[in-house]
């Protein structure tokens, strides 16, 4: 896998790298990311959310979903849930321009305001947002910066 030397990674790919059942795809690829990680060939960066957000998917794995019993104990979810925090990820702090901006951005290109964190850290770290949630990208403006969205599918 080609992976470029810098990379802002969402809840969607660190998900991934511990929900690894049959409703996940692309964990391979993700675990790529996490290996390349691991080896120091990629740095691997995320706004402050990320942790709450791998933890919340992390929560919600534990209930159970339309009959389907839990993805997840909640023992298990605290181990993964403290191995995440063990990844070299560098965390950025919430400063007010950034999180300004990004609501902006949220507001015009009508896309989620923690959406938007992410593409705001990449545009400021000038790398790639890599993320799973096809959905960012269908339906943006002309304006919307598609150049620093990494679809994790794409990797393959």
């Amino acid at each position: 896998m080609n992976l470029p030397e810098h990379l802002v990674i969402d809840a969607s790919v660190a998900a991934k790298w511990f929900l690894k059942d049959a409703r996940e795809s692309d964990v391979d690829l993700a675990s790529d990311i996490l290996l390349a990680c691991l080896a120091d060939e990629v740095e691997l960066h995320a706004p402050q959310i990320l942790p709450y957000e791998v933890c919340g998917i992390l929560a919600r794995a534990c209930g159970q979903v339309k009959g389907n019993p839990p993805r997840l104990e909640k023992t298990q979810a605290v181990e993964f849930a403290k191995a995440f925090f063990q990844i070299p990820i560098h965390i950025s702090a919430a400063i007010e321009d950034e999180c300004i901006a990004a609501m902006e951005m949220a507001v015009d290109y009508a896309k989620g305001s923690y959406d938007m964190t992410y593409i705001r850290l990449a545009e400021t770290l000038n790398c790639q947002w890599c993320t799973a949630d096809e959905q960012i990208i269908r339906t943006v403006p002309s304006s919307f910066p598609l150049h620093r969205v990494l679809l994790l599918s794409t990797l393959r």
